[in-house]
């Protein structure tokens, strides 16, 4: 996936409200998307264009109403919204439709030519936590632009050297700031959020380097050999057994899985065991991928623990060179085969008619 880094001439600001937890444990609980505010910023000329709110009304994977409560008493509490205001509103597909009209409207949408943007949010989790896992689920396509952004908090430590900075709050309090007061949840930590960009690009603080996100999972192999970062590993439990890699991966999608990073673990009768180790490309994705500890797949619920770059060799490890030289030629999938009869030749196989499974 291509993504041009050179700086945007317009910023999207993104907050997204859940019908559960907010702050440093959104997207922990799996509550879907309930209140979806962006903000348009002229970086050139440093002025907001446009801000606008959607309330979202959550659905199931079929996308079927859900008549039950749709807000915990958390988010009522927190983020002040309204029942009715919920029920009454379009669902996420629908929303994603308006934001990307609102982009060809403003002359900024990547397929239609004009001025470049990119996201910012505060902090990975609106995108990589809440976001990405919601439309996997439901199978909804998000354009590329959904796949980089400025993480703000980031952005601010690269300029004041804070390490201190832990929440829009703390960005306020060190600019000296004071916080928007009477709108809602949401509009005000967008607001918020808006004040701080335009203070770093007085500053002249440059946007430049947007944060990735991994649109597929990459094949590849693990030499034994190679070095694995303790940091960077988890263990899934309770995984489905016909589940494969790229079903795992998409049970994390949003966060950077490594190339060639999950690695299925195997009985001693070599069957799946429900359980694999997934190596991801940093510390940030991994820490990112233990909140998802009790988040399903399907009908089940995974258990995520930390493991370790030694757990992943030994079940990923290998030093098959004719596979990798397969993998560096384009291939995508690699299979054993049991049971084949002695005198088989590597002709014969392909036409054996083998059952996949």
């Amino acid at each position: 996936m291509h993504i041009n880094s050179m700086s945007a001439s317009h910023i999207v600001l993104l907050h997204l409200t859940t019908a559960g937890k907010q702050g440093e444990e959104l997207g922990s609980d799996e509550q879907q998307v309930v209140l979806f505010v962006y903000v348009l910023i002229d970086v050139a000329n440093n002025k907001v264009v446009a801000l606008h709110h959607h309330y979202v009304k959550p659905s199931n994977p079929e996308g079927e109403e859900i008549i039950e409560s749709l807000l915990t008493e958390e988010c009522r509490t927190e983020a002040n919204l309204q029942e009715d205001l919920i029920k009454n509103a379009q669902p996420l597909e629908h929303i994603l439709d308006e934001f990307d009209r609102f982009l060809r409207n403003k002359g900024i949408h990547p397929d239609h030519g004009g001025n470049t943007f990119c996201l910012c949010t505060d902090g990975p989790l609106h995108l990589r936590l809440v976001l990405h896992p919601e439309t996997s689920t439901k199978n909804i396509n998000l354009p590329q632009y959904f796949f980089k952004y400025y993480d703000l908090r980031k952005e601010f430590k690269t300029v004041f050297k804070n390490d201190n900075v832990n929440s829009i709050k703390d960005m306020l309090e060190h600019l000296g700031l004071e916080e928007t007061i009477l709108l809602e949840y949401g509009v005000r930590q967008a607001q918020d959020m808006s004040n701080i960009i335009q203070r770093l690009i007085t500053d002249g603080h440059q946007f430049e380097e947007p944060c990735i996100i991994k649109d597929r999972l990459e094949p590849g192999i693990c030499n034994k050999t190679e070095y694995v970062d303790d940091e960077t590993v988890v263990r899934a439990r309770g995984l489905p057994w016909q589940s494969s890699d790229s079903d795992i991966a998409k049970f994390f999608m949003g966060l950077n899985v490594a190339k060639g990073g999950v690695a299925l673990c195997l009985s001693q009768q070599g069957r799946r065991n429900g359980e694999a180790l997934v190596r991801f490309d940093d510390r940030e994705s991994r820490d990112l991928a233990l909140k998802k500890h009790k988040h399903h797949l399907g009908q089940r619920y995974i258990e995520v623990y930390k493991a370790s770059g030694k757990d992943f060799i030994n079940v990923a490890g290998g030093n098959n060179s004719e596979a990798q030289a397969f993998l560096s030629r384009g291939g995508q999938v690699i299979i054993r085969m049991r049971g084949l009869p002695y005198s088989a030749t590597a002709e014969q196989v392909p036409s054996m008619g083998c059952r996949w499974i």
